[in-house]
């Protein structure tokens, strides 16, 4: 696992060296409007269903199966452990929190249950989510905002929706 020292390690390099700050931020925060653009895509190439399959499979991730570990599972933030201050958003991607909510990643666990239903519908546009996703969850430990087993468990939390997703609604919305 990562060491505290790692984390303040990198914490330093943000202080001091903008690219690598940019870097973390852009792919660390970021990143997640890829999604977005994926679904306008999906949208303009009549892609509907799926795109309904897609969403559902992101709310069971990050609206039910998320935040039911979290009901049992409370985890300190790197950053809340070594009391530092991460780069955030002033938007809503990233903010600083109180709440001891690390374990799973919410942001690892929409990646996955995004990219791995468009695997199934799109594998060129599944590929390059995953790989944006597996930079993000790289960039997020990084950041102080996650450790790397929050990281694996919100993709298996997202590749879980979408089995779930894939398996027994895929047959009935796409017929």
């Amino acid at each position: 696992m990562i060491s505290d020292q790692n984390y303040l390690n990198w914490r330093q390099k943000l202080e001091n060296h903008f690219i690598f700050r940019w870097f973390l931020v852009l792919f660390g925060i970021y990143s997640i409007l890829m999604v977005y653009a994926v679904g306008i895509l999906l949208v303009t190439q009549g892609a509907v269903k799926e795109l309904v399959l897609i969403v559902i499979s992101f709310v069971l991730a990050r609206l039910v199966i998320n935040p039911l570990i979290f009901l049992f599972r409370k985890r300190q933030r790197p950053y809340q452990k070594l009391k530092f201050i991460p780069p955030n958003s002033i938007w809503l991607f990233s903010g600083i929190t109180e709440k001891f909510n690390s374990f799973p990643s919410d942001h690892a666990a929409s990646f996955a249950s995004i990219a791995f239903p468009l695997l199934w519908f799109s594998p060129i546009i599944g590929i390059a989510l995953l790989v944006v996703g597996l930079v993000n969850g790289v960039s997020r430990v990084m950041l102080g905002y996650h450790h790397v087993s929050d990281i694996l468990a919100g993709w298996l939390v997202g590749a879980f929706a979408a089995w779930i997703t894939l398996t027994w609604l895929a047959p009935i919305i796409i017929k």
